[in-house]
Protein backbone atom coordinates (compact mmCIF):
# COMPACT_ATOMS: atom_id res chain seq x y z
CA UNK A 1 0.00 0.00 0.00
CA UNK A 2 0.91 3.46 -0.83
CA UNK A 3 0.40 6.83 0.60
CA UNK A 4 0.01 9.51 -1.73
CA UNK A 5 1.70 12.65 -0.47
CA UNK A 6 1.35 16.08 -2.22
CA UNK A 7 3.06 16.57 -5.71
CA UNK A 8 5.90 19.55 -5.25
CA UNK A 9 9.07 20.59 -6.82
CA UNK A 10 10.79 19.33 -3.92
CA UNK A 11 8.87 15.69 -3.60
CA UNK A 12 8.75 15.04 -7.33
CA UNK A 13 11.91 15.93 -8.16
CA UNK A 14 13.75 12.46 -8.62
CA UNK A 15 11.51 11.39 -11.27
CA UNK A 16 11.13 15.04 -12.95
CA UNK A 17 9.66 17.91 -12.47
CA UNK A 18 6.29 19.39 -11.03
CA UNK A 19 5.46 22.03 -13.75
CA UNK A 20 4.32 25.00 -11.49
CA UNK A 21 6.00 28.46 -11.87
CA UNK A 22 9.24 28.43 -10.72
CA UNK A 23 12.00 31.31 -10.08
CA UNK A 24 12.54 32.36 -13.68
CA UNK A 25 9.80 34.89 -14.37
CA UNK A 26 8.74 37.79 -16.31
CA UNK A 27 6.05 40.29 -17.81
CA UNK A 28 5.52 39.72 -21.45
CA UNK A 29 2.32 40.56 -23.61
CA UNK A 30 2.73 44.22 -22.82
CA UNK A 31 2.73 43.32 -19.16
CA UNK A 32 -0.28 41.77 -19.23
CA UNK A 33 0.83 37.82 -18.61
CA UNK A 34 3.44 36.56 -16.60
CA UNK A 35 6.00 34.04 -18.51
CA UNK A 36 7.64 31.22 -16.25
CA UNK A 37 10.58 29.87 -17.70
CA UNK A 38 12.43 26.74 -16.27
CA UNK A 39 9.39 24.90 -15.48
CA UNK A 40 10.81 21.66 -17.55
CA UNK A 41 13.54 20.78 -19.81
CA UNK A 42 12.30 18.33 -22.51
CA UNK A 43 15.03 15.65 -23.04
CA UNK A 44 15.77 12.70 -25.56
CA UNK A 45 18.02 10.38 -27.23
CA UNK A 46 19.06 11.79 -30.54
CA UNK A 47 16.73 8.33 -32.09
CA UNK A 48 13.40 10.26 -31.12
CA UNK A 49 13.67 12.76 -33.78
CA UNK A 50 9.56 13.72 -34.05
CA UNK A 51 8.50 16.38 -31.44
CA UNK A 52 4.81 15.23 -30.39
CA UNK A 53 1.76 17.21 -28.90
CA UNK A 54 -1.28 15.20 -28.29
CA UNK A 55 -4.52 14.99 -26.19
CA UNK A 56 -5.45 12.54 -23.40
CA UNK A 57 -8.78 12.05 -23.13
CA UNK A 58 -9.55 9.92 -19.99
CA UNK A 59 -12.50 8.33 -18.74
CA UNK A 60 -13.03 8.87 -15.03
CA UNK A 61 -11.59 6.24 -12.42
CA UNK A 62 -13.39 5.08 -9.49
CA UNK A 63 -11.88 4.59 -6.16
CA UNK A 64 -10.15 3.19 -4.85
CA UNK A 65 -8.34 2.21 -8.12
CA UNK A 66 -5.62 -0.23 -8.49
CA UNK A 67 -2.26 0.08 -10.30
CA UNK A 68 -1.24 -3.02 -12.09
CA UNK A 69 0.84 -1.70 -15.27
CA UNK A 70 3.61 0.96 -15.56
CA UNK A 71 5.07 2.06 -18.16
CA UNK A 72 8.39 4.08 -19.27
CA UNK A 73 9.63 6.11 -21.96
CA UNK A 74 13.31 5.11 -22.23
CA UNK A 75 14.37 7.42 -25.31
CA UNK A 76 12.34 10.57 -24.20
CA UNK A 77 10.84 12.73 -21.14
CA UNK A 78 7.13 13.27 -20.97
CA UNK A 79 5.26 16.48 -19.99
CA UNK A 80 1.37 16.41 -18.98
CA UNK A 81 -0.31 19.03 -18.41
CA UNK A 82 -4.09 19.36 -17.08
CA UNK A 83 -6.62 21.29 -19.38
CA UNK A 84 -9.87 19.91 -17.77
CA UNK A 85 -9.25 18.07 -14.59
CA UNK A 86 -12.37 17.84 -12.23
CA UNK A 87 -10.23 16.98 -8.82
CA UNK A 88 -6.40 15.75 -8.10
CA UNK A 89 -5.15 13.54 -10.13
CA UNK A 90 -3.13 10.27 -8.92
CA UNK A 91 1.17 10.18 -9.97
CA UNK A 92 2.53 7.01 -9.31
CA UNK A 93 6.30 6.51 -10.20
CA UNK A 94 9.07 4.15 -9.75
CA UNK A 95 12.46 4.31 -10.38
CA UNK A 96 14.36 1.36 -11.86
CA UNK A 97 15.81 -1.71 -10.86
CA UNK A 98 19.39 -2.89 -11.52
CA UNK A 99 17.70 -5.69 -14.00
CA UNK A 100 15.89 -2.25 -15.72
CA UNK A 101 12.67 -3.45 -14.61
CA UNK A 102 10.51 -1.50 -11.85
CA UNK A 103 11.49 -1.47 -8.73
CA UNK A 104 7.64 -1.52 -7.03
CA UNK A 105 9.03 -1.79 -3.51
CA UNK A 106 10.17 2.15 -4.09
CA UNK A 107 7.19 3.67 -6.08
CA UNK A 108 5.86 6.76 -4.87
CA UNK A 109 2.47 7.88 -4.77
CA UNK A 110 1.46 12.18 -5.49
CA UNK A 111 -1.78 13.42 -5.70
CA UNK A 112 -1.12 16.47 -8.31
CA UNK A 113 -3.35 18.81 -8.07
CA UNK A 114 -5.94 20.02 -10.76
CA UNK A 115 -3.50 22.97 -11.79
CA UNK A 116 -0.09 21.53 -11.88
CA UNK A 117 1.72 19.40 -14.52
CA UNK A 118 4.29 16.30 -14.65
CA UNK A 119 7.24 16.25 -16.33
CA UNK A 120 8.78 12.79 -16.34
CA UNK A 121 12.51 11.81 -16.63
CA UNK A 122 13.24 9.83 -19.05
CA UNK A 123 12.97 6.02 -17.90
CA UNK A 124 10.78 6.64 -15.43
CA UNK A 125 8.25 3.93 -14.87
CA UNK A 126 4.71 5.52 -13.94
CA UNK A 127 1.24 4.44 -13.97
CA UNK A 128 -1.01 5.56 -17.35
CA UNK A 129 -2.77 8.49 -16.51
CA UNK A 130 -5.93 8.56 -14.71
CA UNK A 131 -8.87 10.67 -13.89
CA UNK A 132 -11.55 10.55 -11.15
CA UNK A 133 -14.35 12.52 -10.40
CA UNK A 134 -15.13 13.55 -14.12
CA UNK A 135 -13.78 12.64 -17.05
CA UNK A 136 -10.08 14.38 -17.77
CA UNK A 137 -8.18 16.55 -20.59
CA UNK A 138 -4.91 16.35 -20.45
CA UNK A 139 -2.57 17.96 -22.85
CA UNK A 140 1.01 15.78 -23.56
CA UNK A 141 4.66 16.75 -25.01
CA UNK A 142 7.39 14.20 -25.82
CA UNK A 143 9.40 13.60 -28.88
CA UNK A 144 9.53 10.04 -30.11
CA UNK A 145 11.53 7.76 -32.37
CA UNK A 146 8.61 5.72 -33.63
CA UNK A 147 8.50 1.54 -34.90
CA UNK A 148 7.35 0.78 -31.24
CA UNK A 149 10.32 1.78 -29.28
CA UNK A 150 9.05 4.92 -27.67
CA UNK A 151 7.09 3.20 -24.74
CA UNK A 152 7.62 0.02 -22.65
CA UNK A 153 4.59 -1.66 -20.30
CA UNK A 154 5.17 -3.88 -17.49
CA UNK A 155 2.30 -5.86 -16.03
CA UNK A 156 2.46 -6.26 -12.13
CA UNK A 157 2.24 -9.80 -11.00
CA UNK A 158 0.10 -7.50 -7.56
CA UNK A 159 -1.77 -4.68 -7.84
CA UNK A 160 -0.64 -1.20 -5.94
CA UNK A 161 -3.09 0.51 -3.62
CA UNK A 162 -2.76 3.94 -2.89
CA UNK A 163 -4.33 5.80 0.47
CA UNK A 164 -3.85 9.23 1.66
CA UNK A 165 -5.65 11.04 -1.53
Amino acid sequence: MLEARPLTREAFAAFGDAIIPGDQSRRVNDGRAMRHDGVARLAHDVRAVEPVFALYAVSASLKPFAIDLLERHPLASQIFVPMRVAEPYLVVVAPSGSDGEPAVDRAEAFAAPPDVGVHYASGVWHMPMAAFGADALFAMWMWEAGGGRDTEERRLPVALRVEGW
